[in-house]
């Protein structure tokens, strides 16, 4: 049945608004658009209009008696089934207590209603004055929202300059403090790293000592008493010979011995092995004395020794690092020394410095060579070139270079800063270089550089003078 306050008929109304809506005063929608009804998941009609719809503009409650106080007013509504809004008109109808809202969908690009279920075609009309007025509403909205937002923003202003004349002052008085705790702090790390590397240098040179003389008594009896072994072995070996000659037809029981023990070999082999014990003997003296050279306990001041000892004791002792091995192919060692004269130095720190370079050398050429090894490029044997030489009349440099992966210019301007490293956790310290750079300026007077780049190898250029002098006026010369 038709209502009677309604002048066309519901099936006629829906089509000239196919996005019409009419509620009464419980907000039950009583007819709605055409298109609408199909677009709606739920039945429309007989439903409150808060169960499919929100009011989004004007800012009003969804109630009969606030939203005809703006009875005439442009609306936007949005759906709550699918975000869908609808944009139009609200009229109300005093007489039979109902309000119309006339509108359309507010979309703007015609690829939303395809998401909607919608066709151009299923618009009636399309007033562009309701854009402009809407757009004219929004505007109106906008400025007043802007006017608030720019009140609060002054008033943020105003409080944010007074909080950062607080935070300026506060900042420069922190960076005067913190200026001071950073050189204090730097002057720490540096006591400590002194302090670190004596008390690890004094041990391990004890240790070394130590080691050194209990294996060097034992060694000097062996290597004392194994020429005359030899000689007796030898006197025996002779006396046997004879017996046989003398007596070619030795008794069945000699025999058997003789047979039993490979008597032949036996006397092939002994003098072998006599001499290899003596190799073996000569071998560990010279590891004992490279041991007390590269400790030199008993040169703790400044003497006179010779640079290319040291050198030697310190390459005696990581001999087992160059040796080729399953993940390295081995590192050859050139050594090209100059006629150098006997250098006044600190000839247990120095030995250290040597250390320290050799040592990161050599962990940078393993590095490469496994890095070849895993991405299946042929690796390249590793060098280390040792080049001594007398610079002027008073001054000696020391050349250690390795044809590695090199390092870069990052890497270089920190190289000699305590606690700096690139070697992974637990591996590295980072005092290394730093105590180095140390021995080498302050105890000697002399200057260590680093020339490196990547994929150039790196090279340490130690220069320091044959005779020690004051190292305050060393520096200042």
């Amino acid at each position: 049945m038709i209502p009677p306050y309604l002048s066309l008929s519901p099936s006629l109304l829906a089509k000239v608004f196919p996005f019409h809506i009419v509620f009464n005063k419980n907000r039950e929608i009583v007819q709605a658009g055409e298109v609408l009804q199909r677009i709606s998941p739920e039945s429309l009609v007989g439903s409150r209009l808060e169960q499919h719809f929100q009011i989004c503009r004007p800012r009003v409650a969804l109630d009969f008696d606030a939203i005809r106080k703006h009875s005439r007013s442009l609306f936007l509504l949005e759906s709550l089934h699918n975000g869908m809004q609808l944009k139009g008109q609200i009229i109300e109808v005093e007489e039979e207590e109902v309000i119309f809202f006339l509108g359309s969908i507010w979309v703007t690009d015609t690829a939303t209603l395809g998401t909607l279920g919608v066709k151009l075609k299923d618009f009636a009309i399309h007033d562009p004055i309701v854009d402009f007025l809407f757009l004219l509403q929004a505007k109106d909205s906008a400025l007043a929202d802007a006017k608030h937002l720019t009140e609060e923003l002054t008033q943020q202003q105003a409080e944010l300059h007074s909080a950062l004349q607080i935070q300026a002052d506060l900042a420069e008085k922190a960076a005067v403090q913190a200026q001071k705790l950073e050189q204090a702090m730097l002057e720490l790390k540096q006591t400590e790293a002194q302090l670190i590397h004596t008390e690890k240098m004094s041990s391990l040179g004890q240790l070394v000592a130590g080691v050194a003389h209990e294996i060097n008594n034992p060694v000097s009896f062996i290597h004392g008493n194994i020429t005359h072994a030899s000689q007796n072995v030898q006197d025996l070996l002779e006396l046997l010979q004879l017996y046989q000659k003398q007596y070619p037809n030795s008794t069945p029981e000699i025999q058997e011995k003789a047979e039993a023990i490979d008597l032949e070999f036996l006397i092939e082999d002994l003098p072998k092995a006599i001499s290899s014990m003596k190799i073996g003997a000569n071998r560990i003296r010279e590891i004992v004395l490279s041991l007390r050279n590269f400790s030199r306990l008993d040169e703790a001041g400044v003497k006179a020794v010779d640079i290319h000892s040291g050198i030697d004791s310190t390459l005696m002792i990581l001999q087992n690092r160059l040796k080729p091995q399953s993940h390295h192919l081995g590192i050859q060692v050139i050594k090209e020394y100059g006629d150098l004269p006997e250098v006044e130095c600190y000839a247990g720190q120095l030995n250290q410095v040597f250390m320290n370079i050799l040592t990161n050398a050599i962990d940078a050429l393993e590095e490469d060579n496994l890095k070849c090894l895993a991405t299946d490029t042929n690796a390249t044997p590793g060098k280390i070139k040792i080049r001594t030489e007398v610079v002027g009349y008073d001054r000696i440099t020391i050349r250690i270079a390795d044809n590695g992966p090199g390092m870069p210019e990052s890497v270089l301007k920190r190289l000699f800063d305590p606690f700096f490293t690139t070697k992974p956790v637990g591996k590295g310290t980072g005092l290394g270089m730093s105590i180095s750079y140390q021995i080498i300026t302050e105890k000697h007077g002399g200057s260590l550089q680093c020339i490196s780049s990547p994929g150039q190898g790196t090279e340490f250029l130690i220069e320091i003078p044959v005779r020690q002098v004051n190292p305050v006026l060393s520096l200042l010369r």
